[in-house]
């Protein structure tokens, strides 16, 4: 599988185990992200996809999936808790919190270039389920042949995730000042004087900052979406 674009296993402390990316928080405990995208699966094992064609129309449905088997969550529990010589059930492994939003099949010219042959809204939890239901053209149909086939370039999956947002934590601060204002006041009987002091409040939010989201892309050849050929 082609794993992420921006080299994810080098970065913050990620680590690839059994194909999946884990890195280890400072109190102990495991967080893992997939390594790629890929086609959903149903309960029977079998791809959640179908090109369909009827005369000069061709018809391509999928559903996307960015996700960890549970077979590949106990093999990497397993070697982890076999290196902290723990039992497995004792050891802590989570998704890593992001968040995704669109995700995109590419459409290639088979030498590297890829555009945008269509988008979808992922389910926002794991394993981020997108669905894809669309007509193609001739030449489009041609190409996402090219890729059942197992020629790469053609058809690609690609998923945006970005790290979950901090907390925003906020402080005020209330100043408060007084104003004291002293006026003569003059009328024919004499002079009186008159004192007025002015109290106002002002409330400053302060935020504290959240760190701008670290957004990073996974995507995946349909040649490595485990398709049989056609």
């Amino acid at each position: 599988m082609n794993a992420s674009k921006d080299d994810t296993a080098g970065d913050g402390g990620y680590e690839e185990v059994q194909g999946v990316l884990v890195a280890r928080d400072a109190g102990g405990a495991w967080r893992y992200r997939p390594c790629a995208p890929g086609v959903a699966r149903g309960g029977d094992g079998r791809a959640q996809f179908s090109l369909i064609g009827a005369g000069p129309v061709t018809m391509l449905a999928l559903t996307a999936s960015w996700g960890v088997p549970s077979a590949a969550l106990d093999a990497v529990r397993a070697e982890l808790a076999a290196r902290a010589q723990v039992p497995p059930a004792q050891l802590s492994l989570s998704p890593e919190p992001v968040e995704v939003g669109s995700v995109r099949l590419m459409l290639g010219d088979g030498a590297g270039g890829f555009e945008e042959l269509a988008k979808a809204q992922s389910s926002g939890a794991p394993p981020y389920h997108a669905a894809f239901n669309l007509m193609l053209t001739a030449e489009q149909a041609a190409k996402v042949r090219k890729a059942l086939a197992g020629e790469r370039g053609w058809l690609e999956l690609r998923y945006e995730a970005s790290d979950a947002l901090a907390a925003r934590r906020a402080s005020s601060a209330q100043t408060e000042e007084s104003l004291s204002v002293d006026a003569a006041l003059r009328d024919a009987q004499g002079e009186a004087g008159m004192s007025a002091k002015l109290r106002y409040s002002e409330r400053v939010e302060a935020d504290s900052g959240r760190p701008e989201p670290s957004i990073r892309s996974y995507s995946a050849d349909a040649a490595d979406w485990g398709l049989p050929k056609q």
